[in-house]
Order: structure tokens, then C-alpha cells, then sequence
């Protein structure tokens, strides 16, 4: 049977950090969504400048807005429930 005075050295010992690796290639810029036969689109315009990505509430499609790209087309019904955030209007 071991000591106690062992075990708590134990829990005390420093564990080490590992660092993630870092990508080798850049991620691949922001694309819009695919539209569908019938589908309406609003131009919306992202007001902050933090890199944001948003899934459609009626559509589930993504959309990533940044200082990069502000505006965007986005499916009528999306861009109700975006329009209704302080960070959203309309780009028409």
C-alpha cells in the first residue's frame, strides 16, 4: 500500500501544456449560400466589424459577414430574424 504523502506529490507534479498545431493553409474565404429555384433574396449589411458566422433560422443556411464582406444577399426568410438584431439592415 502506498502513502498518502505519495499520491498528493503526485497531484502536485506540474502536467505539460501541449499548443495546438497550426493550420498550413488558410481557410477558405466566405461563399454565399446556394440558391434555390424561387428563392427570394434580401441584401442585409453586418454594422460590427468582429468576423461572425449566422445559420439561417427558417433555412439553416450559414452565413459569415465580417469587415471583409458586410453585405450579402440572404434568403428573404433569413433576414427577418437578422433585420430584427441590432446588427443587421437592410443594403438596398
Amino acid at each position: 500500500m502506498s502513502c498518502c504523502g505519495q499520491r498528493r506529490a503526485i497531484l502536485r507534479a506540474p502536467t505539460p501544456v501541449r499548443e495546438a498545431p497550426v493550420p498550413a493553409v488558410a481557410p477558405e474565404p466566405a461563399r454565399a449560400a446556394p440558391v434555390a429555384a424561387g428563392e427570394r433574396r434580401v441584401a442585409v449589411e453586418y454594422l460590427a466589424r468582429a468576423p461572425v458566422a449566422v445559420r439561417g433560422a427558417a433555412t439553416g443556411h450559414l452565413y459569415r459577414f465580417g469587415a471583409a464582406e458586410p453585405r450579402q444577399h440572404v434568403e428573404e426568410r433569413d433576414a427577418a430574424a437578422l433585420l430584427r438584431t441590432r446588427f443587421f439592415r437592410r443594403a438596398d
